[in-house]
C-alpha cells in the first residue's frame, strides 16, 4: 500500500514537470506559437520581395511603366504636360471638410 502512494506520488510529480517544467508542454505549445509567427511573417516577406522583384523587372522592361512610376512618386511632368494635385479633404489641417447649411 506504502508503495502504491510513493509510486502515484512520483507520477504526479514527473506528469506536472512535464506539463510545468522548463521544456514541458506549455513551453512546447508557446515555442510552436512563436514558430508559427515568425512562419507567417517570413511568408508576408517573401511576397514583398516578390512583388517588389516583379515591380523591378516591369520598371527595366517598360518605359511608360517606368515613367509613371517616376510621375506618381516624385510628382514629376513632362515639359509639355500640366500637373495637377487634388487633395484630399482628410488631410487638410482642420480635419473634416465644412458642411453645406
Amino acid at each position: 500500500m506504502k508503495v502504491n502512494i510513493v509510486f502515484l506520488i512520483v507520477i504526479a510529480v514527473l506528469a506536472a514537470y512535464m506539463i510545468f517544467g522548463h521544456n514541458g508542454l506549455l513551453k512546447y505549445r508557446e515555442l510552436v506559437r512563436i514558430k508559427n509567427n515568425y512562419e507567417l511573417q517570413l511568408h508576408v516577406t517573401e511576397k514583398k520581395v516578390n512583388d517588389l522583384d516583379n515591380e523591378l523587372k516591369q520598371v527595366r522592361k517598360n518605359v511608360e511603366y517606368l515613367e509613371m512610376v517616376i510621375k506618381k512618386e516624385l510628382s514629376l511632368k513632362k515639359p509639355d504636360e500640366d500637373l495637377y494635385i487634388i487633395e484630399d479633404p482628410k488631410d487638410t489641417p482642420e480635419g473634416t471638410p465644412e458642411k453645406n447649411k
